[in-house]
């Protein structure tokens, strides 16, 4: 095996790690989000394990859906591109005020830190009554917006770029993720991770076809094989390695 083709297979494998686990691994995690609101909880590790996650994993589902439209172009697949960063911002502000806040306080109150009672308020206030950040808020509605538009918008990019109908339908049903917890952000991140799969399956097939054409007549390619041509070349050029 020679240098130049390890970085290679270590990038294509990384990128298949985040492209097909990311999805099924963030839906197993919506599975132990609390159905209890944060002043009721009987558990709060549970809690603030679940809201970490969420915030490691949010990253990851954002470089899964870059690495899902890669060698994808057109304004489908550039608006779902421009739409990933603010979903990014504005969820992990959500996250953050609406779990980890909240579960922190009632940590604290069930140790004891804090005067009883005032943990309550205070959750209450950022959970119940918090317009920009809370359970209802600004922050929370954009960054389940943006996802929406990230799922339509790379549904219509993988159409383009020549998946079938049931590929994009799942792309498109992974929308469902708006709403994070149980049952629908589960059933959004599965549908995800249907998409993923065949689409992946799909440019390796792609990828087969075209091996098989080299030293051969020249044949029509399908649109799934350009992609898969251009993702392995991205891969295997000297600049993408030297990142």
């Amino acid at each position: 095996m020679s240098a130049d083709f390890r970085p290679q297979r270590a990038t294509a494998g990384w990128r298949r790690l985040v492209l097909l686990g990311t999805p099924p691994a963030f839906a197993a995690l919506t599975l132990l989000h609390p159905a209890e609101h944060p002043g009721h909880l009987d558990n709060t590790t549970r809690w603030m394990t679940v809201h970490v996650g969420q915030l490691v994993l949010s990253v990851l589902l954002a470089y899964c859906v870059w690495f899902l439209l890669d060698g994808i172009s057109g304004r489908a697949a550039g608006v779902a591109r421009g739409t990933l960063p603010v979903f990014l911002v504005f969820f992990s502000a959500f996250d953050a005020v609406a779990g980890l806040a909240t579960g922190w306080l009632a940590g604290a109150d069930h140790h004891g830190v804090v005067e009883a009672g005032v943990a309550d308020q205070a959750i209450a206030e950022l959970f119940d009554h918090n317009w920009l950040a809370g359970n209802a808020s600004v922050t929370g509605g954009v960054g389940g917006i943006a996802w929406a538009v990230v799922a339509v918008s790379a549904a219509v990019a993988l159409r383009g770029a020549g998946a079938d109908r049931l590929t994009v339908s799942f792309m498109a049903a992974s929308l469902l993720f708006m709403v994070h917890p149980p049952p629908f952000g589960t059933i959004g991140l599965l549908a995800l991770s249907a998409a993923t799969l065949r689409w992946d399956r799909r440019l390796r097939r792609g990828r087969s076809q075209t091996s098989d054409q080299r030293g051969s007549e020249p044949a029509t390619r399908t649109s799934a094989q350009v992609v898969a041509t251009t993702v392995e070349a991205r891969m295997s050029s000297p600049i993408d390695r030297e990142k």
